[in-house]
């Protein structure tokens, strides 16, 4: 899966699914631009791809701030000379009972996690039009299929990053730009890590999978290069499940536990 010769913008690179897919891009060729708000982590990703042989900068943004996507896809101009694949990762998910979050919670959520794809893919497809097309990943969850407690605005965030995927896969499509998504399911990442899971409900997390295993970044990661890479050029407009079988069926009849990625 070469992506060779392509440059890649990562928003959320510092940690997680991430940096993971940030490292498997560079791994296989790509100019990574690795977009994030952990400055340290961010310059540990970008260190990492260095010394695996890879080329990175790092580019701190936050992308629910419309001036800074335009920052994002300017430094990409300036540094690798345009765009060839976007992966709209970064998101946010604050934990609570829904009838405790407010308007501006809701909001916070939503700018970060389906307004900031879209004004980035906004901001890059001029770019990519000038390369002859592109690829688009966007992060959703698989959350969004059978909902989460305690997570009411994320949940609704990744079921509108779905919607988006699948309206701009229509639409972009003629301009030679695919755009797919990702839904990743029980991955254990440091964002997860950093809300103090018990080990209980991660062992919970782990048999409600039909393969019996916790996910990693890498996991994901994974899925992001088949996308982004010329091996999937005839696919558009899918949600890819990445969730050890956990999609197929829950597993014992048990309700899926909280908090997944």
């Amino acid at each position: 899966m070469s992506v060779a010769g392509k440059t890649a913008i990562v928003t959320g690179a510092a940690t997680g699914i991430g940096a993971a897919t940030a490292r498997l891009l560079a791994a296989r060729g790509a100019r990574v631009l690795a977009v994030g708000l952990q400055p340290d982590s961010l310059r540990q990703t970008v260190a990492a791809i260095e010394a695996e042989g890879g080329e990175a900068v790092a580019f701190d943004a936050d992308v629910a701030d419309p001036a800074a996507i335009e920052a994002v896809a300017a430094r990409a101009q300036e540094a690798f000379g345009g765009t060839d694949i976007l992966v709209n990762n970064a998101a946010i998910y604050p934990l609570g009972p829904w009838h405790e979050a407010d308007a501006d919670e809701w909001d916070e959520v939503f700018r970060t996690n389906v307004r900031g794809y879209f004004l980035l893919a906004k901001a890059v497809r001029p770019q990519m039009l000038d390369r002859g097309g592109g690829s688009i990943v966007n992060v959703a969850s698989v959350t969004f299929y059978f909902g989460e407690q305690l997570l009411v605005s994320y949940v609704a965030s990744k079921g509108a990053v779905i919607g988006f995927t699948r309206s701009l896969a229509r639409e972009a499509g003629p301009e030679g730009i695919r755009v797919n998504c990702i839904a990743p399911g029980y991955v254990y990442t440091p964002m997860v890590y950093a809300r103090g899971m018990e080990p209980e409900l991660r062992e919970a997390r782990r048999k409600n999978t039909l393969l019996q295993t916790e996910g990693t970044g890498w996991d994901v990661g994974n899925g992001v290069v088949y996308l982004a890479s010329d091996q999937s050029a005839w696919v558009s407009g899918i949600i890819l499940s990445i969730d050890a079988g956990s999609m197929a069926g829950t597993v014992g009849n048990t309700t899926p536990p909280r908090a997944f990625e």
